[in-house]
């Protein structure tokens, strides 16, 4: 049978592989072992969803070239990225459904590698970029650009055009942390007692959150360019 990594998770790969030049690969995976392939449709690792798509990688502990397992795990829970099904690592795992860590009682406690899942449906082949903030960083921790902010709000529309009229591209459940590659002007957004027609173009989601959202006290973010 022919299969193929689902295109979100081919991205993070890439970018850990950027961002950590020579990290190990030794418990990296990502189609399932015979262990795996006896569980069928409830392991991710393997090829059950669409024209063969896996929806899971594990990705190794190497901390001796700064991939730390932990760190990576929990931002990408403090990025709410709507692609996440399930996180695990060291004992613990996290879903979707509320971004809390819980005990992980599986055989595999998972200290050797994190678990990403994503979900089964067509937002897992979004090879959009993964907004975490060590991408931002550089190897000694020093911020590169202060691109990463975090919303405020429930149900935040992200829309494909920097309007009030321009379609829905994604709903933000709550405060996210998102990365900003460039800001606009466009319709003016009035709540909370605030005024605003800045808009923020979000890359990791293809569309534009009005800055009103954007959990900064100046309304044109500073040191971010104009679209």
């Amino acid at each position: 049978m022919s299969w193929r990594v689902a295109k979100s998770l081919e991205t993070l790969r890439h970018q850990l592989d950027a961002r950590f030049p020579g990290r190990s690969l030794a418990a990296d995976g990502s189609i399932g072992d015979a262990a795996h392939q006896a569980r069928g449709r409830d392991s991710d690792h393997n090829p059950w969803y669409g024209p063969g798509i896996v929806t899971a990688r594990d990705f190794t502990h190497d901390p001796a070239h700064g991939l730390d397992i932990q760190q990576v795990a929990d931002q990408l829970l403090d990025s709410r990225d709507p692609r996440i099904k399930y996180v695990i690592a060291n004992r613990r795992i996290a879903t979707h459904r509320d971004w809390q860590w819980s005990p992980y009682e599986g055989a595999n406690p998972h200290e050797r590698h994190f678990h990403l899942s994503v979900v089964a449906d067509p937002l897992c082949d979004d090879a959009s970029d993964w907004n975490l903030p060590l991408f931002g960083e550089t190897p000694d921790g020093r911020g590169g650009g202060d691109a990463n902010f975090v919303t405020w709000g429930t149900g935040v529309n992200v829309r494909a055009e920097p309007r009030l009229d321009a379609s829905v591209v994604a709903v933000l459940p709550g405060p996210t942390r998102v990365k900003v590659q460039c800001q606009t002007r466009g319709d003016t957004v009035s709540t909370a007692g605030h005024v605003n027609d800045a808009w923020s173009f979000i890359p990791a989601f293809g569309g534009y959150v009005s800055n009103i959202f954007i959990d900064h006290p100046d309304p044109w973010l500073p040191d971010i360019g104009e679209c």
